[in-house]
């Protein structure tokens, strides 16, 4: 059985902690093996930590004081990497479970892999944990994807950002078990499935996409059929023709837009890249690449480069974006208060198009929900 050590920075961490996500972590790695060591770190005198330590306690976790007699200066930092060595040097752990997001661990746990350890990274999706992520063997958000908030505090504005999020990460992650599948030569065993998954994205989790097991998620994909082969093990293929599964409208029309190229995305993270692209551009235009790497270094909770990059091409379809400086193609972001409804009624002509050539057939309410506006009584309804 394997061994597994976990170390949780719980000053990092402390809304996690307090949401149950210990436990949940706990759940996820039970599958791996035994976990023979658990510690979590911190000022545990400190108002906000008090409260974790019965929970921490209950799941059999070494509570380690850290002391900070300089401010600035993260004891908590220094003494989990020397406890981490610690024990990939003098024990026979085979999995090293480090939950901190923060992006200062990447040279730790790039030397766990040279020495040749699983490593798993937690931490909340960002720009910064893509960089500890593609250090990992596996990488756990701690983030729900149902779980995003606007800022206006509107509770019907709270769940659509949830259900934009939510579609727009199924939507990704059905493109690669497509592209898993298309690799194939023929049906591939269900179980051999996830694996080639998770070497295309070790964060990859069903379950934070809303689906309780795998099997659940590969049937939700319209181009697979599976086969069930007994004995509990399936097969999987690509149908040779569309097969029918329970779709919801949103799903339905991401999917329309995805035909051509648009992406969904929670209008609170639009709205944030939006603002920081016209900031960065306004006085000097840059290329997009640069301007991508810009607004990483934001660190916008909740988003990647890859996503980054996707939504300044959707401020480019929306024709948002004037380009000069002949061949180095240098973006100046127009900032406008109009700018939802360009969007939209740039979502809006690819959506119509998409659906004429597929003979879809979607009511004007549900298409209406999708849009990022704020419109007055019957002003969306006449844009749709």
């Amino acid at each position: 059985m394997n061994h597994i050590a976990i170390f949780i920075d719980a000053e990092n961490l402390t809304n996690w902690v307090k949401n149950n996500g210990v436990q949940s972590l706990m759940d996820e790695l039970l599958p791996l093996g035994q976990i023979v060591v658990r510690k979590a770190y911190g000022k545990w005198s400190t108002p906000q930590l008090i409260p974790l330590q019965s929970a921490l306690n209950e799941n059999g976790f070494e509570l380690v004081h850290t002391f900070h007699p300089v401010s600035g200066k993260n004891s908590t930092d220094i003494k989990m990497t020397v406890d981490t060595m610690e024990v990939a040097l003098d024990s026979q752990v085979q999995w090293i479970v480090l939950a901190t997001g923060d992006s200062d661990f990447s040279p730790l746990f790039r030397k766990l892999r040279e020495q040749g350890k699983e490593v798993i990274g937690v931490g909340p999706k960002s720009p910064l944990s893509e960089c500890v992520k593609n250090s990992c063997s596996r990488y756990i958000y701690t983030d729900d994807a149902t779980a995003a908030d606007d800022d206006s505090g509107d509770e019907v504005a709270d769940a659509k950002e949830r259900a934009n999020l939510i579609v727009s990460e199924k939507i990704d992650s059905m493109e690669m078990l497509r592209s898993v599948l298309q690799k194939e030569d023929g049906p591939i065993a269900l179980a051999a499935i996830k694996p080639k998954m998770l070497g295309l994205d070790n964060a990859f989790n069903e379950k934070r996409l809303g689906f309780k097991t795998f099997k659940d998620f590969v049937k939700s994909a319209d181009f697979v059929q599976m086969t069930d082969v007994g004995g509990g093990s399936y097969m999987v293929a690509l149908a040779e023709q569309k097969v029918a599964v329970e779709e919801d409208a949103q799903m339905v029309l991401a999917k329309a837009l995805k035909r051509k190229g648009w992406d969904m995305f929670p209008r609170n993270m639009l709205k944030k890249i939006y603002a920081e692209a016209c900031d960065l551009t306004s006085f000097v235009p840059m290329n997009k690449q640069d301007l991508v790497q810009e607004i990483v270094a934001k660190n916008i909770a909740g988003t990647t480069s890859s996503i980054i990059n996707r939504a300044l091409s959707t401020f480019f379809k929306a024709k948002l974006v004037t380009i000069s400086g002949g061949d180095d193609k240098l973006w100046t972001v127009t900032e406008t208060n109009q700018y939802w409804k360009e969007i939209d009624k740039a979502m809006l002509d690819r959506l119509r198009v998409s659906l004429k050539e597929t003979g879809q057939k979607v009511p004007k309410k549900d298409i209406v929900s999708i849009l990022y506006g704020k419109y007055a009584d019957g002003e969306a309804e006449k844009l749709v």
